[in-house]
């Protein structure tokens, strides 16, 4: 019989699942506390930037939006790569629970790839700020050129 279509225990293909499914809830928690953590720091740094610097009279120009960060979206993908090869070869193994589970969790880290994508593109392009309203209403402005109590505000 070829390896493909070879069936293994269904009690043993059931505990490796359970604890592959361990193994991937504490690779992609890990992987996600790090960015995270990554990500605070990061803010850190961002919110310094625009602080004025020691010495100079004024503060120092507010820097441009910041580059996109791929750490994340690659350490995502290398999780999603590693769980689709292990998916293939638990399939190729025989053990079909173990490798519908390790499908499940791959795609749940494509969709955290797509996330953090999604979430580094809108940090580095930041919508523009609307324009400061110029119009400051009829103050100062008098009615007839007369004196001060024909005028709006005075």
């Amino acid at each position: 019989m070829p390896a493909d279509t070879e069936r293994r225990d269904g009690c043993a293909d059931a505990l490796i699942a359970l604890l592959m499914v361990i193994a991937d809830i504490v690779a992609l928690a890990a992987a996600a506390l790090w960015a995270a953590l990554r990500g605070l720091g990061r803010g850190v740094e961002d919110a310094d930037a625009g602080k004025a610097v020691p010495g100079a009279e004024i503060p120092a120009a507010a820097p441009s939006a910041p580059p996109m960060d791929w750490t994340p979206v690659v350490m995502f993908g290398a999780v999603c790569i590693t769980l689709t090869v292990l998916t293939v070869v638990f399939w190729r193994g025989g053990l079909r629970i173990t490798a519908w589970t390790q499908g499940a969790f791959a795609l749940l880290a494509v969709l955290a790839v797509c996330v953090s994508a999604a979430g580094e593109y809108d940090r580095a392009r930041p919508e523009p700020s609307a324009p400061a309203p110029t119009y400051n209403g009829s103050y100062g402005q008098c009615r007839s050129g007369g004196d001060s109590h024909e005028c709006l505000g005075g």
